[in-house]
């Protein structure tokens, strides 16, 4: 996937607002195109799975990135997102988030070994006079690999510059688009 290609994914945890929702548990079957629940989903919440695997030259950079110490990734992110506070988003031309942390499942390969782990993206983005400046996906809470291991891929994911421009790339492409189909009263 490229680099904006897995930011996309962040777009929909980004949009996830400051409300802190109380969800209900997830569904047994939940779907596996979260652009089309973004995009045409009429339901109160977004929800959705997101694979996310990275690209030859992204495993390159995470590979530079932790020192040579972690050599792949493949991960399922669960999507639940109050649609209301994605309008919010959409309409607001300066505004601050925090998503709620959404729920994510990796296989992480390393230069000896490969472990499962589970953490959460918690995605922040500014918007000022209605575009993104600045976003990060918020990787934390990792459990199941060892700190020595998930403190450098955290700071790498979080600091990653293709990421984060990918997520700006991506965040404002899609306002773009909703601006254009319907222009919002401000």
């Amino acid at each position: 996937m490229m680099p904006a290609g897995f930011a996309a994914v962040l777009l929909t945890a980004v949009m996830a607002g400051e409300t802190g929702l109380a969800l209900n548990p997830l569904p047994a079957s939940l779907s596996q195109d979260c652009f089309a629940e973004l995009e045409t989903g009429t339901a109160p919440e977004i929800a959705c799975q997101f694979p996310i695997t990275p690209s030859p030259q992204e495993r390159e950079e995470l590979e530079k990135g932790s020192r040579g110490y972690v050599k792949n990734f493949s991960c399922l992110l669960t999507v639940r997102i109050s649609r209301a506070a994605i309008d919010k988003a959409l309409t607001t031309n300066d505004y601050a988030f925090k998503s709620p942390e959404q729920p994510v499942v990796c296989t992480i390969t390393t230069y000896k070994s490969t472990f499962d782990v589970t953490a959460t993206f918690a995605p922040e983005a500014t918007f000022k006079n209605g575009v993104a400046v600045s976003a990060t996906p918020g990787l934390g809470n990792v459990k199941g690999i060892t700190r020595v291991v998930s403190w450098p891929v955290v700071q790498f994911v979080n600091r990653w510059p293709s990421v984060r421009a990918g997520m700006l790339t991506i965040i404002n492409a899609y306002k773009k688009h909703k601006d254009a189909k319907s222009p919002a009263v401000r």
